[in-house]
This record gives structure tokens, sequence and C-alpha cells, in this order.
């Protein structure tokens, strides 16, 4: 990769990219070869890619479609991100990684499962929760304005424990300030 890099005798050539969160200029470059750590012996398409301003590091990105241009492989590959970020939030948040289940039956559902809360989670946020919507105190973080997985389990959570407590009356002001301050205790993910 460094030595394609620094080959001078295929320029680099610009590409504005504006897709899928990531709005930047690039530098790339384009070759078909093989490559058999990536593609064995089928021949593929070969984007290297540099950021000029030196935020990322260089990448190179494989393809099979031989008639696709950089701009295609990589949104392929931007908007496969969300499809990651969808598998990394089931796992940490949902259980989906370690489940504590062991019958096959209950093995082959957890994925599925996980995956189905993971998108009413998201629909419910979309549609009402986010109205709801409360970031804890964080002064190292002051600029975040969208919210992560987390913030809409957060979410969820809070507005269901408000839900079962919605007829508790308590007889002073320092009672109800605690109630609050409980369910805003057990309602932060992890």
């Amino acid at each position: 990769m460094a030595a394609w890099a620094a080959d001078h005798r295929q320029p680099w050539q610009e590409l504005t990219f504006d897709q899928f969160g990531l709005h930047a200029t690039l530098w790339v470059k384009t070759i078909q070869a093989l490559y058999y750590t990536a593609g064995k012996d089928r021949l593929l398409t070969i984007v290297l890619v540099r950021d000029p301003q030196g935020k990322r590091p260089d990448q190179m990105f494989y393809c099979t479609r031989l008639e696709w241009q950089a701009c295609q492989i990589l949104g392929a590959y931007a908007g496969r991100w969300s499809v990651e970020v969808t598998f990394e939030n089931s796992k940490q948040f949902l259980g989906w990684e370690d489940p504590a289940n062991r019958l096959p039956l209950a093995v082959q559902r957890t994925a599925p499962m996980a995956l189905v809360l993971y998108s009413v989670i998201v629909v419910w946020f979309h549609r009402v929760g986010h109205a709801g919507l409360r970031f804890p105190d964080r002064p190292w973080y002051p600029q975040k304005v969208e919210p992560s997985f987390a913030d809409l389990l957060s979410t969820l959570r809070r507005v269901s424990w408000q839900e079962k407590f919605r007829g508790v009356r308590l007889r002073s002001a320092p009672h109800q300030n605690l109630l609050t301050q409980l369910i805003d205790f057990v309602s932060r993910t992890g």
C-alpha cells in the first residue's frame, strides 16, 4: 500500500464524497489487479484512499464488481457502517454477545430477537421517544447533540420507570426529587 501511494506514475484523483455521514474530499487511486489475500484468483478493483487533511489513515478497499467506479465502491462500504453499528449495539446493550442460554432453539432465537428489539427501540424513539430525550451532565462532551443507541435505551428505560411510578404521590418535594434521581440512575445504560 505504501509503495502504491508513493508511486508518482499514477497520480491521485480528487473525489468529493458526501454519503452516509462522511462528507470529505478524498484522494483516490484505482487499479484492477489480482490480490490473493483478499480475492484469491479473482480479479478485483482496488481503491486506495488518502485523506489530504491527514485525519484518517490511508486505506484500501476491494471490490469484485469490476465495472464499479471508486465512488460506488466507497459508497457500498460506507453503507455497511449502519449494519456494523447495529450489530455492535445489539451485542453490547441487548445481550447478543454473551447470551445466557444453551438450548439449541434458544440460541437460534437470540440473534433475531436482539435485532428485532433493536429495531423496535429505534422506531419507538423516532416516533415518540425523542420527546423524552435528556442527556446526562457530561462536562467532557458539551457539544453532543445526536443521541447514541445508549441514549435511546436510557430514554426508554426512564420513560418506562416513570410510567410505573406515575400514580405514586410523595408527600414532600425532597422525596419526589429523590425518586426522580433514582429513576434517572437506574435508567442509565452501561
